[in-house]
């Protein structure tokens, strides 16, 4: 193990990694705590916050222009394509 490395337990799943000198030089820098858990548990709990999103080959509600939307086509809201939105808005 490196000088300055310090190895931890992670809280979540139990396996050891270590925290290199870099990351506490950073951590230090930026009033932050050491972390708890390991790179792998923190990176999923970072993927558990994103908001994943279905895409939908629908039709715009205006124009009838085949447009992907985040809305079902058989969702209840209107949709309107780029051009007819802006016109729409504008």
């Amino acid at each position: 193990m490196a000088e300055g490395t310090t190895k931890s337990t992670c809280q979540d799943c139990g396996s050891e990694f270590q925290i290199v000198t870099q990351e506490k030089i950073f951590y230090k820098k930026k009033n932050l705590p050491e972390p708890k858990s390991c790179p792998d548990c923190r990176r999923k709990a970072r993927l558990s916050l994103r908001n994943e999103r279905k895409l939908y080959h629908r039709t715009c509600d205006k124009c009838q222009k085949k447009i992907i939307s985040t809305y079902r086509p058989d969702s209840e809201y209107t949709v309107y394509c780029q051009d007819c939105f802006w016109k729409y808005i504008g």
